[in-house]
């Protein structure tokens, strides 16, 4: 998760070094975002249904 977090970093400094529209810089970052959501709940409930014992 930790290397989409930094990809998306690295795709919006590099729109904002291209000189790309605000919209362009804000879709990726909207992008990953949403992303690394989804990808960090499917992580919480996969954990969730481990059916550990203590």
């Amino acid at each position: 998760m930790d290397t989409l977090v930094f990809a998306g970093l690295l795709v919006a400094l590099l729109a904002v070094v291209g000189n790309k529209s605000r919209a362009v810089v804000l879709g990726w970052w909207w992008l990953i975002l949403a992303a690394t959501l989804a990808l960090l709940a499917h992580h919480i409930t996969s954990s969730l249904a481990l059916s550990l014992n203590y």
